[in-house]
């Protein structure tokens, strides 16, 4: 596996096309080499990035803590065969133009104004650099890939994006960095977020009526107080744009956010009816 530590460098290396890109910010767990996995698959070259990108943190967020796991995670890359790192300049996300995001008005546009406009203005710097066939991403994080999906095709830009499936912990909690700031224990107890969200998701699959949407939130909500979860949000939204269901809404989103000993976790689930 090749290093590269300078955007210059990319005008210097001949990748065997089609290339695949996977942004991450480090302390890489299974989610994120399931995405190294499916590119090596898929594709001729492979290029993962670590960067900490301090645009997508707001005042209080945990940007100096953001677990750090460098050597560990090369090794992890080394052992799937990953083509190139990437490994950013220090300015790497400095003197850019920051870009608006559509649809980050909503779930955790709301408590994290910045969070968005912060990942899709790094984002758009990784593919003018990079310049890949396709971008890989989870969809633990459906509200990002939503926006940086409608970001591409409005502007027409060449790089395709795709949106693997969440994986999970055995509890069912969704793979995540902060992960790492539970216990053992707190993370089996956390499995509880998903297995809110599925029975809510078998309850609307059953009904198949918008009348039963604000019930179902009125459910999931009381289960998860229940459980010591502070509530950021817990939503049923079109999954198409984020917006409000109606009698055509035919893809459901159920999202929910919470904090659980000051750790925030996402999470999400897909009803099509």
């Amino acid at each position: 596996m090749k290093v590269i530590n300078s955007s210059k460098e990319f005008d210097l290396i001949s990748f065997d096309s089609p290339v695949a890109f996977v942004p991450t910010m480090g302390n890489l767990h299974e989610g994120h080499l399931t995405l190294v996995r499916y590119a090596k698959k898929n594709y001729s070259d492979v290029i993962t990035s670590i960067f900490i990108n301090p645009l997508q943190f707001g005042k209080n967020e945990d940007f100096s803590s953001y677990p750090k796991t460098l050597t560990h995670d090369i090794k992890l890359l080394e052992n799937l065969d990953c083509d190139y790192l990437f490994l950013p300049e220090d300015n790497f996300a400095e003197n850019l133009i920051s870009i608006k995001p559509k649809f980050a008005d909503v779930l955790c546009g709301i408590s994290r104004p910045i969070h968005f406009q912060g990942v899709l203005t790094i984002i758009d710097k990784f593919i003018k650099v990079i310049k890949p066939d396709v971008c890989l991403f989870g969809l633990k994080d459906y509200q990002q890939q939503l926006i940086i999906k409608d970001y591409v095709n409005t502007k027409k830009i060449r790089t395709k994006i795709i949106s693997l499936p969440t994986v999970r912990e055995k509890s069912g909690l969704a793979m995540s960095s902060r992960n790492n700031y539970l216990s053992p224990s707190e993370r089996k107890h956390c499995g509880k977020i998903f297995a809110c969200i599925e029975n809510l998701s078998k309850d609307l699959r059953e009904s198949k009526t918008l009348s039963t949407v604000e019930s179902l939130k009125t459910k999931g909500l009381i289960h998860l107080k229940k459980n010591d979860f502070e509530i950021d949000y817990l939503e049923i939204l079109d999954a198409d744009d984020l917006s409000f269901v109606t009698k055509k809404t035919m893809n459901f989103l159920i999202a929910v956010a919470v904090k659980y000993r000051k750790v925030r976790l996402i999470d999400n689930i897909v009803v099509s009816l």
